[in-house]
This record gives structure tokens, C-alpha cells and sequence, in this order.
């Protein structure tokens, strides 16, 4: 199982957090620009089970991924499923024959830091703005809390108090100013 330990915050400021990146000597994995397709289950309100399925086409690397529900209230942890695909818009169209429904694409530029075995990703999204993610993996549900807890203090390096944390998708955020 793959646990996504995730936490994202909204920026005034991206380029002074990548002055501090490279500061540290965060190295910088990739740029990359990510177009997220999320789709709606014909007869579940993933809105409701806080879940989320999406095609994401990320350079040559296309994939889909199903997010499980949020483990708490602090962070937006949660098991996350990625499988590798060759077409995007083949996929698609099997998705709606099954009656899943197209809601919003998100697009974004995401630029990739690792520093202390966590990624820091600046992105740039479509429509809303600078945010961070930072995020780490563990296996297992036992190891979360404490991957949380590392994020918390790696955070504060940089000045970014982890009570500030948004739980909100871009999905949601978008949906959400656009109404």
C-alpha cells in the first residue's frame, strides 16, 4: 500500500521559497506541466466520501489515480493508487462508457524540489495561483503519523507554520470559484 503523506499551503511568495530551497541545497527533480482530468463516479459523491479519480497526463507520463478518503482532519494523507497509461483520451472514453463523468481539468506547472527525503512542489496552478505541496511516502498506516510529524518541523525551517495547512483539492478550490 502506498500512503501519500501530503500537506499543501497557499503562497504569497513562490520564488522566495525557492531561494530558500536552493539555499539548503534542496535539488530540483523536474519542471513539468500537469494536466489533471478528474472524473465523477456515476453513483457515488466522491465530494461526500472525500475520494477523488483522475487521468493525469504529466509530460510523457500519463496515469491514472485513485485517491482514497483523508486519514484526518490535519493533513491531506490518504491512500493513493497510480497505474501508468498509454492514452489518456482512450481512457477517458472508457471511463464515461461506464458512466463516469468529466468534471474540471486542473492544469498547473510544478516545479520539484527534494530536500530530506520529502518533495517540495511549487506549483503554479491554472486559474488559482502559487501553492506548495510537500509530501513524503510510507508504506504502511502505522508510519504516517510520524511522517507527519517530520513534515511538521521540516516546515518550520522555512517559516511555514503547518496550522496554515489546506485540506482543500485544486478540484475543490476551482469548483469552488467558479460557482
Amino acid at each position: 500500500m502506498v500512503i501519500e503523506v501530503e500537506m499543501k499551503f497557499k503562497l504569497k511568495d513562490l520564488q522566495e521559497l525557492e531561494y530558500q530551497l536552493i539555499e539548503v541545497g534542496a535539488k530540483l527533480g523536474e519542471i513539468v506541466i500537469q494536466r489533471d482530468q478528474y472524473f465523477k463516479h456515476p453513483s457515488r459523491d466522491f465530494a461526500q466520501t472525500d475520494e477523488a479519480l483522475r487521468i493525469r497526463e504529466d509530460g510523457n507520463i500519463t496515469s491514472l489515480t485513485y485517491k482514497g478518503p483523508k486519514f484526518d482532519a490535519k493533513s491531506k494523507t490518504r491512500v493513493e493508487h497510480n497505474i501508468a497509461i498509454a492514452d489518456a483520451a482512450k481512457l477517458a472514453e472508457v471511463l464515461e462508457a461506464l458512466g463516469f463523468t468529466r468534471v474540471l481539468i486542473v492544469s498547473k506547472e510544478r516545479k520539484i524540489y527534494n530536500y530530506k527525503d520529502v518533495e517540495f512542489c511549487l506549483d503554479e496552478v491554472e486559474g488559482l495561483g502559487s501553492y506548495l505541496e510537500v509530501e513524503t511516502i510510507v508504506q504502511q498506516k502505522k508510519d504516517y503519523q510520524k511522517a507527519l510529524e517530520n513534515l511538521e518541523k521540516l516546515l518550520l525551517d522555512f517559516n511555514i507554520d503547518s496550522t496554515t495547512n489546506i485540506r482543500t483539492s485544486y478540484l475543490e478550490l476551482l469548483l469552488e470559484k467558479n460557482e
